[in-house]
């Protein structure tokens, strides 16, 4: 499984399959906390990162 971390609209995305998900966290905010939490919720998937 393939996760892309893509900031827009001010929060950063997870963009999974063809499923946009919004993260709780804004744009400001560290992208390592981003990084954490999709590999918290997809164990085991690539983790691809987008600005």
């Amino acid at each position: 499984m393939n996760v892309v971390i893509w900031k827009l609209d001010g929060l950063w995305h997870l963009i999974v399959g063809s499923c946009k998900i919004r993260t709780p966290f804004l744009e400001t905010q560290d992208r390592a906390l981003v990084v954490t939490y999709a590999r918290r919720v997809y164990p085991g998937a690539k983790i691809f990162q987008r600005d």
